[in-house]
This record gives structure tokens, sequence and C-alpha cells, in this order.
């Protein structure tokens, strides 16, 4: 280790650490003392943590209200930054808040920054071409029952427990914050960048059976059989063709292949 990784090193320990204990690289001024020098480096470390995070968790900040300062503060004492890029340093919360009290007797939270997040992450995901109504149309006929629909990379499915796409919208459009209202069984909302803009949807339940099964590799023809099993075979092809002009429509779908 050379002389500078070394003092950059006890830098670190020195900002991460709570203790008393002052390093020896760390002098005073003619202005300020060792202790309050290390102090502004402390702050100023947790500071852009905390503004990091801000930027990335406006659903998170519209739910909890006063409490999300508390969870960003207790994040940051728990997990300090271990990747080079700060804009990476949110992956961790919503386990935190899975698994920390008070937090984790209330899954809403953990919900809200996994919602969070994957918006992020679908906003920054390299960028990915969608399929036309007429790409598809070239098709050959005979070809479709062993179509297997690509879908887009960016791509997100979450399983919550209540609103949190109603808090997200709120906080994106500037709207008062909503009330909490559980989902009972647990919805799942569908997270996809089109362009340059990232969407965020709730899934009935019928498309999430079909749009898992897609995820999964089925055939168009498996995904046909899973909506016949809950419609006659007219509406179940009347479904199919419903959902893929929405799927198009919206940019899911990047391409497909044969099996």
């Amino acid at each position: 280790m050379t002389s500078l990784q070394a003092t950059q090193q006890q830098m670190l320990q020195a900002v991460l650490a709570e203790s008393a204990q002052i390093p020896p690289i760390i002098r005073g001024s003619d202005l300020t003392d060792a202790r309050s020098r290390l102090e502004i480096y402390r702050h100023g470390y947790r500071v852009r943590l905390r503004d990091a995070l801000q930027a990335e968790f406006s659903g998170l900040r519209s739910m909890a209200g006063a409490r999300f300062e508390v969870m960003l503060d207790k994040y940051i004492s728990a997990h300090p930054s271990e990747h080079y890029n700060i804009r990476w340093y949110g992956a961790g919360l919503a386990a935190f808040l899975d698994y920390a009290r008070p937090w984790r007797d209330q899954p809403q939270f953990g919900d809200m920054a996994r919602l969070d997040w994957a918006i992020s992450v679908a906003f920054d995901a390299a960028d990915e071409t969608s399929a036309s109504a007429a790409d598809l149309a070239s098709v050959p006929p005979d070809a479709w029952p062993r179509l297997q629909l690509s879908l887009l990379r960016n791509l997100h499915v979450l399983d919550c427990r209540c609103n949190v796409d109603a808090f997200r919208r709120a906080a994106d459009h500037g709207h008062p914050r909503p009330r909490l209202r559980r989902l009972a069984p647990a919805r799942q909302i569908l997270v996809w960048r089109k362009e340059t803009t990232v969407h965020y949807r709730r899934l009935d339940d019928t498309e999430w059976q079909v749009l898992s099964a897609a995820l999964r590799g089925e055939t168009l023809a498996g995904l046909c059989e899973c909506l016949a099993a809950r419609h006659d075979g007219a509406a179940a092809m009347a479904h199919m063709v419903t959902l893929l002009q929405g799927w198009l429509s919206a940019g899911l779908i990047h391409g497909w292949t044969f099996a």
C-alpha cells in the first residue's frame, strides 16, 4: 500500500468512525482545531449520502413524511457506502427497511422503497428498441403458436401490499399525500421505460398470469392456454389480442423468437 493509499484509508476510517479519537493526519489550524475539521468531513459525508437518497426515493419521502430523515440517517449509519458511484448507494434501502425496527413491522415502507428503486434502475437501464404492431404482422400465421415474446430487460414486476403507486404518483405530480390502503391479496406493479420515460402501473390478476408466463418463455399457444383456463376459447383469444395490443403500444415487447 502506498503512502497515499494509507492516508486515504486512515481518512476514510476517521470519517466513518464515531469515536472521539482523531488520527494524526488531521491537524488543527489557526482557524479551527483538528476535531472541528474532522466533524466537517463527517457531516459532509452524511449530507452527500442523504442528498443522493432523497433524489432517488421521492415516493418514500411522500409516504414517510417527517420520519423520512430518520430512516435515511439510520440507513447511513448501518450501511456505509461501498461503491465508488454514489448513484448505487440506495440499492440496499428496501432490504434495510424490511429488517430494521420499527419499519420492519410496517411493510409499506420496504415496498415503497422497492418501487422507487425500480423506477430509478429502469431509467438508467441500457437503451432497447421496441417492436411495433407492423413488425409483429410480418410473422407467418402458421408460426404464431410457436412465437416466444422477448420483453424489455428493463422491465420489473413488484409485489406490493399497499397502494405505493399512488404515493409515487403524488410525489411525481406534486399532489397531496394519499391515504394508505392495504391490498389483500398483494398486487403486482409493472415498471418499465419507453424511450426516455419510466412508466409504472398495477396489473390485474389475469394480465399478471399471462405476463409471468411470457417472462418464463411460454409460447403464444401457452399464453392462450393460460387465458383459456379463465375464459372460453373465443373470449381467451380476444383477450390475448387486447393484451398484445396493449403491450405493443406500451413498448414492452423487444422482439420474439420461435420455439
